[in-house]
């Protein structure tokens, strides 16, 4: 037999033994499983309900200055799992009673006051109310991580701080992307 015809001969067999391992491959059984998660991130249970207290307020001061030094308070992550680095943490931060003074808009207080409540992020820009802002990534894995914000007191937009107590209350989003 010759070359040709010897290739001939061995084609077609190669041929047939692919064709069986390919038929038999039809017959495999793969199984997927796996776990669908809500969100492994979680807002710390310190950071749930925070009551945030502004100490040694002088009214005169407030007055003269229109605003009080920034109180810093922070809002901590935890639990974040491997999945989760790197991923963007937004947070909304939500009130619909608002005043503007200057185009920054502040959170009216209940009391005797009249004040207004500013809150401002980590570098002292005031925050944008009902608007989901970028704070920073996840870079923590199944440990507390913190988020540093701060509020200050100022006067109200007409007229003059009075003696008295207030209080305000704003509620968060937190999401991640």
């Amino acid at each position: 037999m010759n070359k040709v015809t010897r290739f001939f001969w061995l084609f077609p067999a190669a041929l047939l033994g692919w064709q069986s391992q390919v038929l038999a491959a039809n017959f495999l059984d793969i199984e997927f499983s796996g776990e669908l998660i809500g969100s492994s991130c979680t807002v710390a249970t310190e950071s749930m309900n925070k009551n945030i207290t502004i100490y040694n307020l002088r009214r005169q001061f407030i007055n003269e200055n229109e605003k009080s030094d920034v109180t810093p308070f922070t809002i901590a992550i935890d639990k974040c799992s491997d999945i989760d680095l790197q991923k963007s943490i937004k947070i909304t931060w939500k009130n619909n009673e608002l005043v503007s003074v200057g185009g920054v808009d502040f959170l009216t207080t209940s009391g005797e006051s009249g004040v207004l409540l500013g809150l401002v992020d980590k570098d002292g820009n005031p925050i944008i109310w009902n608007e989901p802002m970028t704070i920073g990534n996840v870079t923590v894995v199944e440990g507390l991580q913190q988020f540093d914000f701060g509020v200050f007191v100022r006067k109200p937009a007409t007229g003059e701080a009075r003696i008295g107590d207030f209080s305000g209350i704003a509620t968060f989003n937190v999401e991640y992307e």
